[in-house]
């Protein structure tokens, strides 16, 4: 019998103005990383540079350099509380200021990342990770909340 396990990671879905240089600063949720079905014991591998998976977050703001950085979370939670384990590798992130998926410089989403918002005011931010579904992992709908904070500098 063929067991499957369907699951997302959220990103965080809001719009947080800032003020900075007189212009709002905001950081949008466009889509989760998304794994779709998993077999037990096999990990599911979401690259950031994958069009129907990674997540996206997009930014509009003030030109200049912005200081990237994520919450993100060491596990989801599914069915019952069953919790299955993420990893983020140190390629998983990537930043795009034209906000087109093949044109991203990657970086190390457990690390702080400095990016420049072009002068158009608008760049997005792409997420890969690694679902590693134990063998005897609970079937279900399993989800995370991954947070993005843009720290505009000066």
């Amino acid at each position: 019998m063929k067991r499957e396990l369907w699951f997302t990671i959220g990103a965080i879905l809001l719009t947080v103005p800032l003020a900075a240089q007189g212009k709002p600063l905001t950081v949008t949720g466009v889509h989760g990383v998304t794994f779709g079905a998993i077999l037990p014991g096999v990990p599911r591998v979401v690259l950031r540079t994958d069009p129907a998976n990674s997540g996206q977050l997009d930014i509009k703001g003030p030109k200049g350099n912005v200081l990237l950085s994520f919450v993100l979370p060491l596990t989801m939670t599914g069915p019952s509380g069953a919790l299955m384990p993420l990893a983020f590798g140190a390629s998983d992130a990537g930043y795009s200021a034209t906000q087109a998926i093949g044109s991203q410089v990657g970086f190390d989403p457990k690390q702080s990342f400095t990016a420049t918002i072009p002068n158009n005011g608008r760049a997005s931010v792409f997420l890969g990770a690694t679902a590693n579904a134990a063998a005897n992992q609970r079937a279900g709908a399993y989800t995370a909340t991954i947070i993005l904070n843009v720290t505009v500098l000066p």
